[in-house]
């Protein structure tokens, strides 16, 4: 049953980070007035054009959950660090997924869950890159690590005059990573790092 769970969290983990950003990318196609100068990616999801950017997130949100869920079971979160590492990646699940349903319209509410994503999923990478690099995990350690911090730096540090370059950086590297483990869960179900 594990081997079975991990096989589908590993499609999802494949899937979340193309269908997500596919919406994402469609959304800003149908919304002529967006500028990534001008806007943040959220603006979209209070848009009066009609676009997918709402479900992609609450869609994203949810595959995420159910590639974070197999993972957890493939992975074990038998140090604090992996424990840790999991309640960060679950809460940025939430987060993502909260997104597409507390819209921009709901103020400092809406930049809550926004950072919850944006925040604690770098620090679960972070956590599970270091847990992994203690177990002598050392490539996929520093790369998760890496893809932690990476992610963190753009939303951090990356100068713009609004958030939707530093938000889809970010959400790429994340979603790289997204897919790389899901590829490693489809192809390797039974082992476990």
């Amino acid at each position: 049953m594990t081997g079975r769970f991990a096989r589908l969290a590993g499609l999802f983990g494949i899937l979340t980070p193309i269908i997500t950003l596919t919406l994402i990318f469609a959304s800003i196609q149908m919304s002529p007035w967006f500028s990534w100068h001008e806007n943040a990616l959220s603006d979209m999801g209070v848009s009066a054009t009609p676009n997918p950017f709402n479900a992609a997130l609450l869609i994203g949100g949810v595959m995420y959950l159910v590639f974070v869920l197999g993972f957890l079971r493939w992975q074990g979160t038998s140090s604090i660090l992996a424990k840790l590492a999991a309640f960060f990646m679950l809460a940025g699940g939430i987060g993502l997924a909260r997104v597409g349903i507390v819209t921009e319209d709901a103020g400092r509410l809406h930049y809550a869950v926004a950072a919850t994503y944006f925040l604690a999923t770098p620090v679960a990478y972070v956590l599970l890159g270091t847990d992994w690099l203690k177990r002598a995990e050392k490539i996929t350690g520093v790369l998760t690590l890496a893809a932690g911090v990476a992610a963190f730096v753009m939303i951090a540090f990356v100068p713009h005059k609004r958030i939707a370059v530093p938000e889809i950086l970010a959400a790429v590297i994340m979603g790289i990573w997204t897919f790389s483990i899901g590829a490693k869960l489809l192809i390797e179900p039974e082992k476990q790092l």
